[in-house]
């Protein structure tokens, strides 16, 4: 389970990852505004569209009964139909030809049981983007006719456009990209995906099914969480009859097959459910507050939080519809929850696309246990990859504190993605036209006829209906196995950066360049604050330690979390004995004093690792560079194929504290949305590869915290927050000078953390917490190197967790082993307002998801190409990642020892 919201980043998916945060007071991510939000959206879906013959199409995803002939169309339609006859040549405009294609279609009845409603005119009232599609086909019976477009009811969305190229989305041209990049057919592939995206938002869905109709041609789509598949342009006017068979078996086909959820049921307005739910959403009085030491009245630790039932509350939006929602259980059976609008929605239509709810238990007994946190995700398939449910009740089993507790969780039965599966009998399909073009005995691989996959059915779409579907289509469902994965090395289409998608070493033996998602629920008992929620500096800190050892404790298991971010770090309210009692002679009638506390929560494992070395076993694999783009170490940015190790998670969590400081508590830090742009979301173009951006480089590289890399202008708090952050930035630094100790070093020692005052304030922490760091040198081999000795113990201190949990610690109760100078101290006053609100002029602009760099030089111009889609993940609330190129290259600028930028100084 994931914080705020996790989408896809310059890193292998996730993106975007995903997520599922269970937070109070989370919203879905502003949307841009509609222009920029769909251009995202068409940048996530380049190169995810797969073409598939009509005929074939619907043999696969409508298959007839046996001894079943299809019902043809009749002479009076064939002669309907002929009045667009002139449609296709542009000079009818849209609004004619969907009232008459409209007119025509209800009137023969050619989709049974459904009927075709026009909404091009009104938005529906809980779409915030305004979003106008030009109709659907409903039900029969609940078909609307106020001109709204009724997103949640929706069976099949229709679009119509006029009959000119350039309004097309695709293109049936073998030799041309399926995903053309003229403008006006990406503005118009651009909406279509908004549509879609919108539709799976609004209602549980498996699939989506679209109708596409420019001028007297129309389209068939299917999209799923992987990507979309394609018919090429059939005209309706010539052939009626397959217009025909398009719309009798959407007509005739079941709730399942058309993508609508079997796991989800409407909840009706005035059913006993629907009660409940309004019922539970009103506020109590005896709630309790959710605030650090607050005492708790006898008899009411099992009441619920208030906040809790305020996110509850918030999600019983008028006019959004609620559901019973099924979550597999251990045994087999399923356990039921109820849930209204997603508090949280990770933008995009593939990938995780994970939802998070504030859902009510309808086996709950305590009040308390009322109310949970379900998340629903399309879990990225990998084999040996464990569920994230399956982790987290590893590690409870195990002791590890500070992780979610899980209710139940499981795959959906039979809820996984198709459209990699169709990509790979089109592979299939070329790999064989290609032997029978070379012959039995082989012609030289340079004379072979190549065939994209992507082209195999588009190059025979235009042969017989019959031939087509059974020349290459082959039978029988797909197995479900896990796909080989290879880079696209046709010339048409360029292979993208180093460090994208499909370019991984580790993934080659995959070909399949789309990933095969699968349905997935887990609920989990606890439902959390957001980190930005924290009371002051002291707690922020308090927080990041909790989940640190959390993070401690299972790497001990062999498992790493990989996906540290300022999502996944949350703030539990949980009522506890007040530890000023314990050891007191109290009343025996009397229970001990009770208290709240705001302990840390390291949730959403989904990416999480078993990294133990089995003999005998194999090792789980997943082929893609993991994280949140904003958090990530320096490392594993530069380097894609790197695999993740404590360093690089030690070093997301020191990008968590700074980040959450910076934006919330009190610095002299005075542009704190340039900071945060320039830090934690601009990258590079590094001879073809994505990299991180300047700042954050020239931080690691130096040592020190700056504002800017022009000015050099130090940051700093004013409290322990400064002695914490330099602290370990200065072992950070020492760690990435030994990692690049064989490049050629220039002289200096590693940098002293600075110094101040510590106040008094103590938290009650677990009894294991006060430790002694003892550590073997795992370093030793590294003296060799001629590096200080001061630099290779400060890079030891970041290998494992102890220096950095025994520095918290220390720092949080003032402890005299932390040495703190006596000019610092821990205010209660720090916390401030966001410093970085939603309404924040970007000052950089949108990041491009496909780039190429010439002449490998990263200040060279960027243009755009077809390589695969570059997934991007932001921090909770924050405007889009940027895209950033400057003068400085990440690679020249090194790691030296002792290194500092010129004009600028390093800590004393």
């Amino acid at each position: 389970m994931a914080g705020v919201a996790n989408q896809d980043t310059p890193h292998k998916d996730r993106t975007v990852a995903g997520t599922g945060p269970h937070t109070a007071g989370a919203r879905s991510i502003r949307k841009p505004v509609l222009q920029e939000f769909r251009q995202r959206l068409v940048q996530e879906m380049t190169n995810r569209s797969v073409p598939l013959p009509l005929d074939a199409f619907l043999d696969r995803f409508f298959p007839l009964p046996p001894n079943q002939r299809p019902k043809r169309s009749t002479a009076t339609l064939r002669n309907k139909l002929s009045a667009l006859d002139d449609a296709g040549i542009g000079g009818w405009k849209e609004d004619a030809i969907a009232n008459t294609f409209t007119t025509i279609v209800n009137d023969h009845k050619l989709a049974p049981g459904l009927r075709l409603a026009l909404s091009q005119d009104r938005f529906d009232a809980n779409d915030p983007s305004h979003q106008k599609i030009d109709g659907a086909f409903f039900p029969h019976a609940v078909a609307p006719t106020d001109g709204e477009p009724h997103w949640a009811e929706q069976i099949v969305p229709v679009e119509f456009k006029r009959g000119e190229t350039k309004y097309d989305p695709f293109e049936d041209n073998v030799k041309k990209a399926l995903d053309p990049d003229a403008q006006s057919r990406k503005n118009v592939r651009s909406q279509i995906i908004g549509y879609a995206e919108t539709i799976f938002e609004q209602r549980p869905r498996t699939h989506l099914f679209m109708l596409f109709v420019i001028g007297r041609n129309f389209r068939v789509m299917r999209w799923d969480r992987s990507g979309v598949v394609v018919t090429p342009l059939t005209d309706y006017v010539l052939e009626p009859e397959r217009l025909h068979q398009v719309l009798w078996r959407l007509g005739r086909a079941s709730k399942a097959q058309l993508g609508l959820d079997p796991t989800a049921t409407l909840v009706k307005p005035g059913s006993a459910h629907y009660k409940l739910m309004d019922k539970l959403g009103k506020k109590v009085a005896t709630d309790l507050v959710a605030q650090r030491d607050i005492a708790v009245a006898k008899g009411s630790e099992n009441n619920m939080f208030a906040y809790v039932r305020e996110m509850f509350s918030k999600s019983l939006v008028k006019g959004w519809p609620r559901w019973k929602l099924s979550v597999p259980q251990s045994d087999g059976t399923m356990r039921y929850f109820l849930v209204g609008k997603p508090t949280v929605t990770a933008q995009g239509l593939v990938g995780r696309a994970t939802q998070g709810y504030v859902a009510v238990d309808l086996l709950a007994k305590e009040p308390k246990k009322q109310l949970v946190w379900l998340k629903d995700a399309w879990r990225t398939f990998y084999e040996l990859v464990e569920a994230e449910g399956v982790v987290l009740e590893q590690l409870k089993r195990e002791g590890v504190p500070f992780i979610p507790t899980v209710v139940c969780h499981g795959d959906l039965p039979g809820q996984a993605t198709v459209t990699p599966d169709v990509w790979d009998d089109n592979r299939k399909a070329a790999e064989k036209l290609q032997e029978c073009a070379a012959g039995k005995k082989q012609e030289p691989a340079a004379r072979t006829p190549r065939v994209r996959p992507d082209q195999i059915h588009r190059a025979s779409a235009t042969a017989p209906p019959s031939s087509s579907a059974e020349a290459v289509i082959p039978a029988g469902p797909s197995s479900g196995l896990k796909r080989p994965r290879e880079e696209d090395d046709q010339e048409e289409i360029p292979p993208p950066p180093r460090g994208v998608e499909g370019s991984e070493v580790d993934s080659v033996e995959d070909k399949c360049p789309l990933r095969r998602h699968i349905h997935y629920r887990i609920v989990v008992e606890e439902v959390a604050l957001k980190l930005e929620q924290f009371e002051d500096g002291h707690h922020l800190v308090s927080v990041i330690y909790d989940c640190v050892k959390a993070h401690q404790r299972a790497a001990k298991l062999g498992i790493l979390h990989r996906d540290i971010s300022g999502g996944n770090i949350l703030i539990y309210p949980k009522v506890v004995d007040d530890p000023e009692s314990k050891g007191k002679v109290v009343n025996a009638s009397e229970p001990k004093g009770k208290v709240v506390t705001m302990r840390g929560l390291l949730t959403d494992w989904e990416l999480s690792k078993d990294v133990k070395v089995v003999p005998g076993r194999r090792r789980a694999r997943q082929p893609e560079r993991t994280g949140t783009w904003q958090y990530m170490s320096v490392a594993l940015i530069n380097e894609p194929t790197k695999a993740v190790e404590i360093p690089d998670e030690l070093e997301a969590f020191f990008n968590v504290l700074l980040y959450y400081a910076v934006r919330y508590v009190r610095s002299d830090c005075k542009d704190v949305p340039h900071y945060i742009e320039f830090y934690f979301e601009a990258f590079q173009i590094v001879q073809g590869r994505y990299q991180c951006g300047n700042l954050k480089n020239l931080t690691i590289a130096s040592g020190d915290l700056y504002t800017s890399e022009s000015t050099l202008s130090t940051l700093r708090f004013g409290s322990v927050l400064d002695y914490i952050l330099l602290t370990i930035l200065q072992w950070l630094n020492a760690h990435h000078v030994v990692r690049h100790h064989a490049r050629p070093q220039e002289g200096g020692n590693g940098h002293k953390p600075t110094t101040g005052k510590v106040g008094s304030r103590r938290r009650a922490m677990s009894v294991d917490d006060d430790y002694s760091v003892d550590m073997d040198d795992k370093l030793a081999s590294m003296k060799k190197a001629s590096l200080p000795e001061e630099t290779l113990q400060n890079a030891k201190k970041v290998q494992q967790h102890d220096h950095m949990l025994a520095l918290l610690l220390w720092c949080i109760n003032s402890d005299p082993r932390a040495k703190i100078p006596e000019d610092m101290e821990w205010p209660t006053d720090d916390k401030v307002p966001d410093r970085y609100p939603n309404s924040t002029e970007k000052q950089l602009p949108v990041a491009p998801t496909h780039l190429v760099v010439q002449d490998n030089d990263s200040n060279k111009r960027l243009k755009s190409n077809s390589g695969s889609a570059v997934p991007v993940q932001h921090p909770p609330q924050t405007p889009p990642r940027k895209s950033y190129h400057s003068s400085i290259s990440v690679v020249d600028s090194g790691f030296a020892s002792g290194s500092k930028p010129a004009g600028g100084s390093c800590p004393p």
